[in-house]
């Protein structure tokens, strides 16, 4: 059984802070890099859902530390997304508009010129993507379409950020892996959970279809993409220095210009913390607690505001009330053997007062 390595940083910590604690726990979870070996391919996985910066995508530090240690150790280093629908368009005639790459260097992960970065529409429609499918996909009856970087990369590590989710109530490292599918399987999964009319809205100009295939699995969909490359994860990593606790993926539910509607509210967990594991059930299962423990200190306008807006999601109504471990994303995750419940939470300069209060949201 993999254990969660999980670091506090003071709040506010300087880049050297924060960098040297990404740093430890990226070796401690990934057993020194024993898997790696010289000249091997690294594709890194950020949350690049969005042009808006951390933390409604990936912290631009995990990026730059994680792949300067893998390319000083010899590796090839490779980071790739697809940014959401809302934001990138991709279908079989090629792209009607936006750009992952520009959204990378627009969220401040990295430079618009760098020449590790792949924006997976770029790579085209048939060329791009390749079809998935097994037993363990079972929610999706015709397999999925996934990047071709998942057939390519030696290795995966996926980056995400800990935020809460409009449609699923939680964005963490399953949700993560959704950015790898090609446009026409995200449309598959999203017309089966809430609010598919917005997606459906953001498709317009495309060929692209969205059917309700009835079978009531956005859950398990989101869940069976790590199917396609169980076994090239190596670790999942997360810095929650800031936290998104309400609505999102992005910083505003729906966007107008510089502002929008359903505007995230942004938590400072203190100690701020940087966790991994080299099982992504149990890295999933230690962001659920952390992040419903969060939410749990959300003020009242705001988590009154949400609630609102948002009566009719049952995700987002019932996340503080399903215990973690019966979460979708955890039991479903089991049921395929993507990996396991934490068998042990290694804390290094983390309260012993935070460290019960994860523990209760763990229970």
């Amino acid at each position: 059984m993999n254990p969660v390595f999980v670091d506090g940083v003071v709040p506010g910590p300087k880049a050297e802070v924060l960098a040297a604690c990404i740093r430890d726990v990226f070796l401690k979870s990934s057993d020194n890099l024993a898997w790696l070996c010289d000249g091997d391919t690294v594709l890194l996985k950020p949350a690049l859902n969005s042009p808006d910066p951390y933390p409604s995508t990936t912290h631009p530090l995990a990026i730059r530390v994680i792949a300067g240690m893998l390319e000083e150790r010899g590796a090839k280093v490779v980071i790739g997304d697809q940014s959401g629908i809302e934001h990138v368009l991709h279908h079989p005639g090629g792209i009607i508009h936006g750009g992952t790459t520009a959204n990378y260097a627009h969220s401040g992960m990295g430079a618009k010129d760098d020449a590790r970065f792949v924006s997976f529409e770029d790579g085209g429609w048939d060329e791009g993507f390749y079809h998935h499918q097994s037993p363990a996909t079972s929610s999706w009856p015709e397999g999925f379409f996934i990047t071709r970087w998942a057939q390519k990369a030696d290795h995966i590590v996926n980056l995400p950020r800990v935020s809460t989710h409009s449609q699923a109530g939680a964005t963490l490292g399953f949700k993560c892996l959704v950015g790898m599918l090609r446009e026409d399987s995200r449309m598959a999964f999203h017309a089966n959970g809430p609010y598919n009319n917005f997606i459906i809205d953001a498709a317009k100009g495309s060929t692209l279809k969205s059917v309700d295939d009835g079978s009531g699995t956005f859950f398990e969909k989101i869940v069976e993409i790590s199917d396609a490359i169980r076994d090239k994860l190596r670790l999942t990593l997360f810095v929650a220095t800031l936290a998104q606790a309400t609505f999102g993926p992005d910083h505003y539910g729906v966007h107008l210009g510089p502002v929008g509607l359903g505007r995230a509210y942004l938590m400072n967990p203190e100690p701020g913390l940087v966790f991994a594991s080299a099982d992504p059930v149990a890295a999933e299962v230690f962001a659920l607690a952390l992040l419903k423990d969060i939410k749990r200190s959300v003020p009242f306008f705001p988590r009154l505001t949400e609630r609102i807006v948002l009566f009719q999601n049952r995700n987002v109504q019932d996340f503080t009330a399903i215990p973690v471990r019966d979460h979708p994303y955890i039991r479903h995750a089991l049921n395929i053997g993507l990996g396991e419940q934490p068998g042990e939470i290694i804390y290094q300069d983390v309260p012993d007062m935070v460290q019960e209060s994860l523990r209760k949201c763990l229970e």
